[in-house]
């Protein structure tokens, strides 16, 4: 596959533990060690990776290396994928440097403009590290794009920064501006074109409207009074009643809340960027509740699902903090905001409530905490101790297949209205099969496959028997879970999914009033349809059946009972969940310490009641004698 290397990793490494440094490494050195020394450790199916000197040391085996073991292994979290790409770097920059291939790239011009700019540097008391901007990530850049330092533009600049990587475009909008500083002292020949500011938006994030005038206006009115404070004339001086910001920059949360309410106003459609507005007009409760709802939704959308707000996903912790920034002004503007009650559905509750502003940073606040919600809570509560509600919980799938079956056999005399009800319900009674038992998340549901080339599901001849095979990309865990359902006495996961194959996903396939033939999917348990859709009939069938759910509540909700009421443990549990068993406990078990406090009293009540059998009450040591 590879050709002969002029080195293996085990070269590498000796020139990595030579004395001498060989390879220029400096403090890097154990860094670099690790890294080639964790390749040994590393499984790759394909790959001999425990022996070093059987590994070509090349950039090629480098990049095939981490395919694979992506491929493989992909990994976890957001932490693992950076420590991954550290990682390659190092192992990278390793096998440049001993093959002798530079780093950065140059050319003979950019080595005379380097030597100016570290002179010029030099005068103005900066180091080499302080120019690394310069000639580090800029040269590499315009040699990449076959540039001389006398012919960059900021034209060029902007179009690379563009497609850069977040860290890359800080660093090339630094060189920028460094390059603007240096350049009135750097040789006419050498000496580019001034950049000027680089204003490039980057990827999805947010570019806010400018406010409308009035409101501007008097937002830095009122900055200037928060600052300024309350005072009153007292006998001998002014006596403060409010304080004021100490500091001018604490200011800024108010200038970028406002400006974030003004942006989501405008995309879910309530203003118009040219709005004609003051601040008192847009210290409406209504208004913010609803961006407020609609920002906690994004935050529960799985990533590569569409959101409301097109900018990148700010944290609960952020929408918080402009939320109390943003009450906390409109309440000292407006008296009677503090007391205005609206109606809002957080995304977390079964059912819509009524919010005041306070209620809704209690909300927030809740949404910030790292564990299950109060919402949550109470329905694991409800539910582990009350067994009507665990029966219905439990048997949602039947009792909806039974009134799925009765519609169906008048399909073919419904008219179209009434048979879209009857393929929703038939939807809904399939899914119920599957969550029911096995609490998968709404966009894995919805994503199975039970043909072509990478099969989640599939079915055994003979046996009434599902297999789940669910590859890692399907999991939001991205570990590769297995599992299997067999039908029983009074539970018929399989059969409720084979009568929806051979009826109503044909119908579904076939008719494009049912699903639009771009959204179809062949390959599909579930044909394409939406999680928005399934989740959408989900709550009202549910809802008329006595427990509005939604797909992720049949996670807390089985969670919670196999825990308090089938005494299992937390890693089968967690096995069932496709979570590690921490992560499970902490934000989908519901303990029932009350349960529990009475299952152990009743424990002591079982010992004393066996020590009375045994042994007298009035009987004594000295007595037995």
């Amino acid at each position: 596959m590879f050709d002969q290397p002029a080195f293996t990793f085990q070269d590498a490494l000796e020139m990595v533990e030579a004395l001498d440094d060989p390879l220029g490494l400096k403090t890097g050195v154990a860094n670099h060690r690790a890294s080639l020394k964790r390749v040994a450790k590393t499984d790759i199916p394909g790959l001999l990776t425990s022996d070093l000197s059987a590994l070509p040391m090349t950039l090629e085996f480098i990049d095939t290396f981490f395919e694979r073991l992506d491929r493989h292994s992909p990994p976890a979290s957001k932490e693992e994928r950076k420590a991954r790409g550290t990682w390659r770097s190092r192992l990278r920059t390793t096998c440049r440097r001993l093959l002798c291939i530079p780093v950065v790239r140059t050319t003979d011009q950019w080595d005379k403009f380097l030597i100016e700019v570290r002179r010029v540097g030099a005068k103005r008391g900066l180091c080499d590290q302080a120019l690394t901007p310069i000639t580090s990530t800029l040269r590499n850049a315009a040699v990449e794009s076959g540039l001389e330092p006398s012919t960059l533009t900021g034209t060029w600049l902007r179009e690379v920064i563009k497609v850069a990587g977040r860290n890359r475009r800080r660093t090339l909008v630094a060189g920028a501006a460094l390059m603007d500083k240096l350049r009135p002292d750097l040789p006419d020949d050498l000496r580019p074109a001034p950049f000027g500011p680089i204003l490039v938006p980057l990827a999805n994030q947010r570019v806010s409207n400018p406010l409308p005038p009035d409101v501007a206006a008097e937002l830095e009115l009122y900055l200037d009074q928060r600052v300024a404070g309350t005072t009153a004339k007292g006998i001998n001086r002014n006596v403060t009643i409010k304080a004021g910001i100490k500091n001018g920059e604490s200011t800024t949360i108010y200038r970028q809340s406002l400006g974030w309410l003004f942006d989501s106003l405008c995309v879910i459609g309530k203003l118009a960027p040219n709005s004609k507005v003051n601040l008192l007009e847009l210290a409406r409760f209504d208004w913010l509740g609803v961006v407020v709802i609609e920002a906690i939704g994004d935050l529960q959308v799985d990533e590569g699902d569409q959101r409301t707000f097109p900018w990148n996903q700010i944290s609960a912790n952020t929408i918080r903090s402009r939320v109390r920034a943003l009450i906390t002004m409109f309440g000292t503007l407006k008296n009677s905001y503090l007391m205005e009650e609206i109606e809002l559905h957080d995304p977390t509750s079964s059912s819509p409530e009524k919010f005041t502003p306070r209620k809704l940073l209690r909300t927030l606040n809740q949404h910030c905490r790292d564990g299950m919600t109060d919402a949550h809570k109470t329905f694991c509560r409800s539910l582990v101790t009350d067994s009507d509600r665990q029966c219905l919980f439990l048997n949602m799938h039947s009792i909806c297949w039974a009134q799925a079956q009765s519609r169906w056999k008048g399909f073919q005399d419904q008219g179209h209205h009434d048979q879209m009800r009857t393929i929703n319900l038939c939807l809904v009674a399939a899914i119920l099969a599957i969550v029911v038992n096995i609490p998968l998340r709404g966009r894995t549901v919805v994503s199975l496959a039970i043909l072509g080339n990478n099969r989640d599901i599939s079915f055994s001849k003979g046996k009434r028997r599902i297999e789940f095979h669910i590859s890692p990309e399907n999991m939001k865990a991205k570990k590769q879970f297995d599992s299997s359902l067999e039908d029983d006495r009074y539970n018929k996961p399989r059969q409720i999914i084979d009568w929806f194959i051979k009826g109503p996903r044909q119908e579904i396939m076939n008719d494009p009033r049912f699903l639009p033939d771009s959204n179809v999917d062949p390959d599909l348990l579930f044909c394409g349809i939406s999680r928005a859709r399934y989740n959408r009939i989900l709550s009202d069938w549910s809802e008329d059946a006595g427990m509005r759910m939604k797909t992720h509540m049949f996670r807390h909700g089985l969670a919670s009972i196999l825990i308090n009421c089938c005494e299992a443990n937390i890693r089968n549990v967690a096995d069932i969940l496709g979570n590690e068993p921490k992560t499970a406990e902490k934000n989908y078990v519901f303990q029932d310490l009350i349960k529990r406090r009475e299952k152990t009293l009743d424990m002591i009540s079982q010992h004393r009641e066996n020590l009375i059998n045994t042994q007298h009450l009035g009987r004594t040591k000295s007595a037995t004698k």
